[in-house]
């Protein structure tokens, strides 16, 4: 019996120490592989996220280019206009000046074929003395009106050349010496322009305003009324802006002032 108890023993001894080293077999290492190896899909979302982000900045930059360019063709077809404006005014200022001279040769020449048909009646050349004598003042006329030109001029390259409180300066002197010389209109559209470009909006609503008043049948009343247009939408005033761009389609159409009223029509109609 005592010896069926030591083999006993000793198998199940030899057993139990088989069955010891078991329990470490249990893959419990590879959990702490499993957790470390835990933030690599994280990580790979983040850096998707973030070349998202780079594409959608890449075209964003791109949209910003693109209207970069947009309001750099803007700005070269402003300026073409004003170059196109100032070449306008210049070979209208050559017509004005032609036609001018024209007028005066004109009733130089009429009166003197008049006289000589008619030598023989003694009471002829007594009607046509005051006649005479009353052409005498109109050589003054031609004077004045170069005095003016020149005056009006110089007031134009001064504004030209970006001296613009200077050119208001002459411009009002020039108004205030011709109120209604030929070329009074024009001075008091050039004096709002000057206003404008000087920031003083409230005195160049006043010249423009004064334009439309004084020089009803001026062709620069419609330019005077698209500046008015300007002046109201860049000071907010959206309805009276759409009043005068309204105004001049109805009322100048096919100029070049209701094709440029009629576009801030569209792009106010837009952004309703």
């Amino acid at each position: 019996m005592k010896v069926r108890l030591l083999l006993l023993l000793s198998i199940s001894g030899s057993v139990y120490a088989q069955r010891m080293p078991l329990p470490p077999v249990v893959d419990n290492a590879a959990y702490p592989a499993a957790v470390a190896n835990a933030p690599k899909p994280s990580a790979a979302s983040t850096l998707y996220e973030i070349l998202g982000r780079v594409e959608q900045l890449q075209v964003e930059v791109q949209q910003l280019r693109g209207q970069v360019e947009e309001q750099a063709y803007t700005i070269t077809e402003l300026k073409k206009r004003q170059n196109t404006i100032y070449s306008d005014l210049d070979q209208r200022l050559q017509v004005i000046e032609s036609a001018g001279v024209g007028a005066q040769s004109i009733p130089e020449t009429v009166p003197e074929p008049e006289v000589e048909p008619q030598p023989a009646p003694s009471v002829a050349p007594v009607i046509q003395q005051p006649q005479a004598i009353q052409t005498k003042p109109e050589p003054v006329k031609p004077a004045s009106i170069e005095s003016e030109k020149q005056r009006y001029q110089q007031a134009y390259e001064t504004l030209k050349n970006g001296h613009y409180s200077n050119a208001i300066s002459e411009f009002k002197q020039f108004l205030t010496d011709y109120p209604a010389g030929e070329y009074s209109d024009n001075a008091q559209y050039w004096l709002g322009e000057a206003y404008k470009v000087n920031r003083e909006v409230s005195l160049s609503r006043e010249a423009f305003n004064k334009l439309i008043t004084n020089y009803p049948n001026s062709p620069k009343v419609r330019d005077g009324l698209l500046k008015l247009g300007y002046i109201e939408l860049e000071q907010n005033n959206l309805a009276k802006a759409r009043e005068y761009f309204t105004r001049i389609t109805a009322n100048y159409p096919g100029t070049t002032a209701a094709h440029l009223a009629a576009k801030k029509l569209q792009q106010l109609n837009n952004n309703q």
